[in-house]
């Protein structure tokens, strides 16, 4: 507790501790200097419980579940929410046209366009994981709206409750405080098919030191079989012909 103090004590005064003890350094007053590592920590998450349709069955929120281990048994890229939350510092670039956001883990760099003010048809778009990402500035806020999830693939469980369809809709709102020193983002999940009212929550994330440089990436072997079994799932040593597939 007295180690939370200090801490908290010396955010306020301008000197605050990154999450990992050391100088929370480069700061910027520029309130659209997003670009940088930026990590979430003990201390970063406001998430309220989801208020779910009665449609939502516990049946049904379970099959979401088993086929989210899947696809962390299979290696597969797990897209939003993952990225924003993977547990490792997240890497945000921002240019004129896009801001991207990536990190060292199985999923795909977020692509956020600046360029274009409507989402692509939905006859030519083909739903990812991550989605299609349009934002835009107001004032002080980068706002950025989503749709276009894939309704199967990747992660699809959302913080607090609820997971993504193929009508989920994703509104992000990005803002620097304590002098850049913080990212806060604002997450807005609406689904006429999930949710019964929007369902909000926001990260605060710490600036990393500019110097700062991520480890490679931990590999992902889906044919482990000790990794496979760690995530209870059947290895491959074991398994009889007849459980495989297309098997005789």
């Amino acid at each position: 507790m007295i180690i939370l103090a200090v801490t908290v004590l010396t955010l306020k005064t301008g000197s605050a501790q990154g999450p990992f003890g050391g100088p929370m350094m480069n700061t910027s007053s520029d309130p659209h200097d997003l670009s940088g590592f930026w990590a979430l920590s003990i201390d970063s998450r406001q998430v309220s419980p989801a208020v779910l349709l009665p449609t939502v069955t516990k049946a049904a929120i379970e099959q979401h579940e088993k086929a989210d281990q899947k696809a962390i048994r299979w290696c597969n890229l797990l897209g939003m929410p993952y990225i924003m939350d993977p547990g490792v510092p997240i890497d945000i670039q921002l240019g004129k046209r896009e801001m991207v956001i990536f990190a060292e883990v199985p999923a795909s760099p977020r692509h956020i366009y600046f360029d274009r003010s409507t989402h692509i048809d939905p006859q030519i778009f083909d739903p990812t994981t991550n989605g299609d990402s349009i934002g835009h500035w107001d004032g002080n806020t980068l706002v950025v709206d989503t749709i276009g999830f894939h309704p199967e693939r990747g992660i699809t469980a959302i913080p607090g409750g609820g997971f993504k369809t193929a009508t989920t809709h994703l509104v992000e709102q990005y803002q620097l405080i304590e002098n850049g020193a913080l990212l806060s983002v604002k997450f807005t999940w609406t689904d006429p098919k999930v949710y019964k009212t929007p369902h909000s929550y926001e990260f605060h994330y710490y600036r990393m030191p500019s110097n700062y440089e991520p480890p490679p990436g931990l590999p992902c072997n889906q044919y482990d079989d000790l990794r496979t079994q760690f995530l209870g799932f059947t290895p491959a040593a074991v398994r009889k012909a007849s459980d495989v597939p297309g098997a005789r």
